[in-house]
């Protein structure tokens, strides 16, 4: 009975012990699920703080080469600039020498006028005498011009260089053109045919004579050229239409 009672006793305590020690075992089970709970919700914070910095840390790389493109641009845009003023200041250097230059041109230009008008007057004095007084006298008129402190250096030589223009011209065509001379005390009106600058031919009352290049008078012309000296005198008055005509032109010298 005693041994009963003993066997009793040990059981119970063991059964006891067992219940306490399940007690323990499932505290710390549970204790370590809340921890591994606990520590799996720190991971997935840490993981999307982690998630969030490299967010993070993108949108600055990203802003940061933005900026250096913009940065880069920007240097780019100050270059051009920069050789877009210095093209602006040689063309402003060379605008004040040609300014400078003005007055040195201005001081020049009128004796070069002045010389061409001369050298022209020369021209018109060697020249066949046709018109000869009224050519003389635009030239003339051409020194007034230079004088003329109104008239734009420009205007000048522009006049000036239509004057030779019109010279020109006169050694280039068939003309005929009236003049007046006195005979024996009485004006007398006389058509003259200038063919260029070769000969002239003038009609005096039906009388033909002739004057070219180096000739000191008027020569008669030969009767034979007579039918076509007029036919070219209704040529160059255009009565009829051009055609082939023959003048006794001069030879050279050594013919």
């Amino acid at each position: 009975m005693a041994n009963l009672n003993k066997w009793l006793r040990t059981s119970v305590a063991a059964a006891v012990f067992s219940v306490g020690v399940a007690g323990i075992a499932d505290a710390q089970l549970q204790t370590a699920l809340s921890t591994g709970a606990q520590s799996t919700q720190e991971g997935a914070s840490t993981q999307s703080q982690i998630d969030q910095i490299d967010d993070e840390r993108t949108n600055a790389e990203l802003e940061y080469r933005a900026l250096l493109q913009q940065i880069e641009s920007q240097e780019l845009y100050v270059a051009q600039q920069e050789v877009f003023l210095q093209s602006q200041a040689n063309e402003l250097d060379s605008l004040q020498l040609q300014i400078d230059s003005v007055g040195n041109i201005q001081r020049d230009l009128i004796p070069m006028l002045r010389e061409m008008v001369d050298n022209l007057r020369q021209f018109v004095e060697l020249d066949l005498p046709f018109q000869q007084d009224a050519r003389l006298e635009r030239v003339d008129d051409l020194y007034d011009l230079i004088d003329d402190p109104e008239v734009s250096a420009a205007e000048k030589y522009r006049v000036i260089l239509n004057r030779y223009d019109i010279e020109a011209s006169y050694g280039r065509g068939l003309r005929v053109y009236e003049d007046t001379t006195t005979i024996d005390g009485t004006d007398v009106t006389q058509s003259i045919l200038q063919v260029g600058r070769v000969a002239l031919i003038r009609d005096t009352q039906g009388s033909l004579d002739m004057l070219y290049r180096g000739a000191s008078d008027w020569v008669p012309v030969p009767a034979s050229y007579n039918n076509d000296v007029q036919r070219a005198f209704r040529i160059a008055r255009e009565v009829t239409t051009p055609e082939v005509f023959t003048v006794p032109l001069p030879g050279s010298e050594d013919q």
